[in-house]
């Protein structure tokens, strides 16, 4: 009987996830009666408009996890329902938008059985409160309300001023960022398998766009964020609460419950204004930037917690085998095993992109440097690699991209020129030693090399008049070996509805940091693993091959 009603209550998760796209689409995409003297309703002066779209996602993992009891091979691992709201609001020389989203997921026996992890670690209501869905879903007004902002222009329109929350690229790179630095990325419900924009967390900002083209030639951007963010607004989120993205083996393992992100640090406050500047102009047909950017480290960093007296290591983080401790800046407020934090960085940065008729492709570049950027370092043969502090060094962040078009239709059927992209990204430790024991994150020992440089290639194509859209994504850790692959489809059916087929495969070089579990509870013997130093970023997720299914209707 339980598993005929577990089976009932899956079938609804289902319909329920599916049929709000089917009627919330329908009802938003009702028209609106026609008027000859009016714009939306408000007059001649004002206007509005509302657009956007409900979507579905189903996830289907391909491979079992040993984090959990059962099979997970064909297991749906994520069951999740978006409405996407776009509003433009037009009121004479203001115009006004807002962005809202809403995210609702299923909880899938996948996610069941890693919360039962966490209750077997013992640590259930200390921090995801043993609901795993509380990290995907939609739970404050700030989340649904993404974006919300007003434009408008003085001095005869030669100063554009957007002042609220928004959005604010700087960068052009795909999947590492260079320059794209001002926000951080919500990477807990879909990793980097989403547009950016999709993942980006907005901020309130005072943006100011000044034309000099007449006086200089250019244009000068410049941004103020004031600092009335959120703590969660900050910096980049993995999932440490333990769910499906958090790197192997620590799936269910919830690191939250003996850690905790500290917003308030010396070195990283929230409260602390952030701002930057950007140059754009032209050299001939070559489009350039220069810009100085005051942000927030994207990785969070962890700053170990002291043992009483502050002398040493905590008592925890010894019996993982922690021997030498070091704060950065403040004792942790956490007394477990520290907290995470996002310290201020600077960063100085050119791009520059132009079309290069050789060999008929679009060019791009960007260079940042970041003075004394902060890593984890120490205590590799711990269970805890990176525990041992922050050291800070200077570092060098590039990407170079071509952007190339190609006639194929004769050889494939495509019905226009299709897109291709290559992308090299490298970050460069410029005085690196072996001997600092640096990492990528902290709980992998992988020591993170002078080079880390990443290659990605992109290709999208078009058939039966833009109706059928294949994609192909490869990318490789060129520095550690592994990498990932997407394959997928998008089938478009009028103007209304989009249905997308996707695989996510992934390669490792087998350096997997593995648990130390026992038969009845995986984690438990050992809820951070095994001791490790070799495990780097494609390792972490080499067992996560899995389809996705996104179903959308736009209005």
């Amino acid at each position: 009987m339980k598993k005929y009603n577990s089976n009932i209550l899956k079938a609804a998760g289902f319909l329920l996830c599916f049929g709000g796209t089917v009627a919330t689409s329908s009802v938003m995409a009702a028209e609106e009666p026609a008027c000859d003297t009016c714009a939306g309703g408000f007059g001649e002066e004002w206007s509005f408009a509302v657009s956007g779209y409900a979507r579905t996602y189903f996830g289907v993992g391909l491979e079992d996890h040993e984090e959990t009891p059962d099979n997970d091979t064909w297991g749906l691992n994520m069951a999740r329902a978006t409405l996407y709201l776009d509003t433009d609001i037009y009121t004479g020389p203001v115009s006004w938008k807002v962005v809202s989203r809403f995210d609702r997921e299923y909880k899938t026996d996948y996610l069941e059985g890693l919360e039962a992890n966490t209750r077997a670690i013992g640590v259930s209501g200390t921090s995801t409160r043993g609901n795993y869905l509380d990290q995907y879903n939609t739970n404050h007004l700030q989340e649904f309300f993404r974006e919300y902002y007003a434009d408008f222009a003085l001095f005869d329109g030669k100063l554009n001023m957007r002042i609220g929350k928004q959005q604010l690229v700087w960068g052009e790179s795909d999947f590492f960022q260079a320059m794209d630095l001002v926000h951080g990325f919500d990477f807990r419900w879909r990793l980097f398998f989403e547009n950016n924009e999709d993942w980006r967390k907005p901020l309130f900002l005072v943006n100011f766009d000044l034309d000099l083209y007449d006086e200089l030639g250019g244009s000068v951007n410049f941004f103020v964020r004031p600092g009335l963010d959120r703590d969660d607004d900050v910096g980049n989120n993995f999932n440490i609460e333990g769910g499906r993205w958090i790197p192997h083996p620590y799936r269910g393992v919830d690191f939250t419950a003996f850690t905790q992100y500290n917003a308030d640090h010396t070195d990283g406050s929230q409260d602390d204004p952030t701002f930057g500047v950007r140059w754009n102009s032209d050299i001939g047909s070559i489009g350039y930037s220069v810009a100085y950017l005051r942000t927030f480290n994207p990785a969070p960093i962890m700053n170990p917690a002291a043992a009483a007296g502050n002398v040493g290591p905590s008592a925890t983080s010894q019996a993982f085998g922690v021997g030498n401790w070091k704060p950065h800046g403040e004792v942790a407020q956490n007394a477990t095993l520290g907290d995470w934090i996002y310290p201020h960085i600077n960063v100085f940065g050119v791009s520059a992109n132009g079309y290069a008729p050789v060999i008929d492709s679009t060019l791009s570049a960007e260079v940042a440097f970041i003075p004394n950027k902060p890593y984890n370092f120490g205590e590799l043969r711990s269970a805890l690699p990176g525990w041992g502090g922050v050291k800070t060094k200077d570092t060098l962040v590039t990407m170079f991209r071509i952007d190339k078009e190609f006639k194929l239709g004769k050889y494939i059927g495509t019905n226009r020129p299709s897109l291709s992209s290559v992308q090299l990204f490298d970050t460069w430790i410029l005085d690196h030693d072996d001997a600092d024991e640096i990492v990528e994150f902290a709980s992998f020992g992988a020591v993170k090399r002078e080079h880390t440089a990443y290659l990605t290639l992109f290709s999208l194509l078009n058939f039966k008049r833009d109706t059928i859209n294949p994609v192909f994504v490869i990318g490789t850790d060129l520095s550690n070996g592994g990498g990932f692959g997407i394959a997928g489809v998008e089938f478009v059916f009028g103007d209304d509805w989009r249905v997308k087929l996707e695989a996510d495969l992934w390669w490792s070089d087998g350096d997997e940091k593995r648990s130390s579990g026992n038969a009845t509870c995986n984690v438990c013997a050992n809820p951070l693993g095994v001791s490790e130093n070799s495990a780097s970023l494609f390792d972490w997720f080499a067992d996560d091959n899995q389809l996705v299914l996104k179903v959308t209707r736009q209005f």
